[in-house]
Parts: structure tokens; sequence; C-alpha cells
């Protein structure tokens, strides 16, 4: 009898010192780190290329009443650098710095100007972003300060009627100048494999309209040219844009955000 106690307690200590280590075993098994959430949080500066279509409308004064609207379209190609920072939840806020070169060129003619033509060389912006994520796609609107460099020939060819050795014509004027104005737009961003992004936005440009006075110059040509004043009538010009463009982007030290485990 008593052999048989002192054997059934000395099976139930083993039993409770194996249950034992097993827990112990059990807690000391390296738990893996949590997976870090995704976040668009961080600096970003990436190259786009893309098209665009400029609307001048030009509006003659003083000699002639007269007004024209024409196309000038083509591709540009550009930077942009920005941050970005994510809010709790999948709000998205950021600013953007952008530069392009641009090739937009376009003519029209009407009587009493052979031609009118435009050419956009360069245009960029300042804006701010506002987006909401949905895990590594950002769909978001984008707006703020615009300038382009946007430069319009005239050629006023004169009437048939004139003699052209005598008064020189024709009459070519270059009217260049820096334009200001907004852009808002909108695009999708999208996460594709570790820090790289891509995007496709479209943009509206408001330019505002500005006026240029032509005082007069020498016709530089024919008999009367000492005698001669020649000016292009005093006008202006409106421009507007619309553009299209893709996009790749780097984001730099992009923070991740650890899941934190509950007990």
């Amino acid at each position: 009898m008593k052999r048989e106690f002192i054997r059934c307690l000395a099976g139930a200590a083993a039993g409770v010192l194996l249950a034992g280590s097993s827990a112990i075993a059990a807690d000391l098994t390296p738990v893996p780190p949590p997976a870090p959430v995704f976040t668009w949080t961080g600096f970003e500066l990436g190259a786009h290329v893309g098209g665009g279509s400029d609307r001048t409308r030009v509006n003659l004064y003083d000699l002639y009443d007269f007004s024209d609207s024409y196309n000038s379209t083509g591709a540009f190609g550009g930077l942009h650098v920005g941050f970005n920072y994510q809010l709790m939840g999948p709000l998205v806020i950021g600013v953007q710095g952008e530069y392009n070169f641009a090739g937009l060129t376009g003519s029209s003619s009407a009587f009493p100007l052979n031609y009118v033509s435009t050419s956009v060389r360069e245009f960029g912006s300042a804006d701010a972003r506002i987006g909401v994520a949905f895990d590594h796609l950002l769909v978001y609107a984008i707006g703020g300060f615009a300038y382009g460099d946007i430069r319009n020939a005239i050629n006023f060819q004169g009437a048939e009627s004139v003699a052209s050795p005598l008064f020189g014509y024709p009459v070519n004027r270059f009217f260049a100048a820096n334009r200001y104005g907004f852009d808002v737009g909108g695009g999708l961003e999208y996460n594709f494999w570790g820090n790289w992004t891509a995007r496709v936005e479209y943009r509206y440009y408001d330019f505002g309209t500005r006026g240029f006075a032509d005082a007069g110059f020498a016709s530089g040509v024919g008999a009367l040219a000492p005698f001669v004043s020649i000016a292009i009538p005093n006008h202006t010009s409106q421009e507007t844009m619309q553009t299209g463009r893709v996009g790749l982007t780097y984001k730099f030290a992009w923070p991740s955000t650890p899941v934190v485990a509950k007990y």
C-alpha cells in the first residue's frame, strides 16, 4: 500500500514537471516581428512626361477690331519633388513643386493678320495635394500656383493695294512674357514595388489675360522706311492649357508603422 502511494506520487510529480517544461519551452519560442503597415508619408522625387493643348485667344484694338482663338499642342517632360504625410486613417496631405520643358506650338491666320502664333517653352507649378489612400493606391486632387514661358508672334502683311517696296511690309512682331496663374487637377498614384510609385494625372492651367502695347517702329526697308512707323495694334492674349501625364516617383526614407500586438 505504501509502495503504491509512493509510486503514484512520483508519477504525479513527473507529470507536473513535464507540463511545466512544455509551458516554459513554449514561452521561450521566438515570436516573429509584426508586419509593417504601408504608409504614404515621406519625401519624393520623380520624373514625368505628357502632352498638352494650350488655348490662345487674341484680341486686337485701335486700328482693327479683331479676335481669334486657336490651339497649340505638343509634348512636355519634367521633374517633380514633394512631401506627403498620411494622417490617421486614409487621409493624405502633401506639397509638390514641378518644372517642365515644353514644345507646344500653334498658329492661326485671319484678316488683317497673316498669322498669329503661340509657343509654350516651359511651365511649372507649386501645389498642394490632398488624397484618400486605399492601401497602395492613392486617389488625389492637386492645385496651386502656376507659371509659364509663353511667346506670341504676329505677322502683319499689310494691304495688297499698298506698295510693299515703299512701306516695307510685312511686319513681324514677337511678344514674350512669363505668365502667372493657377492650376487644378487630379490623379491616381500606385505603389507597385518597394519605394517606387507610378502615377497618371490630368491638370488644367489658367494663365489669365495680358495686354501688350506696341509703340511702333521704322519699317526698316523700302524707300520711305526712315519716315514710316509701323505698329501692330495694341492687343491682349488669354492663355489656358490642359495636360495629361504619366510619371514615376521614388519615396525617400519611407517610414513603416509596425503593428503593435495586444495582449
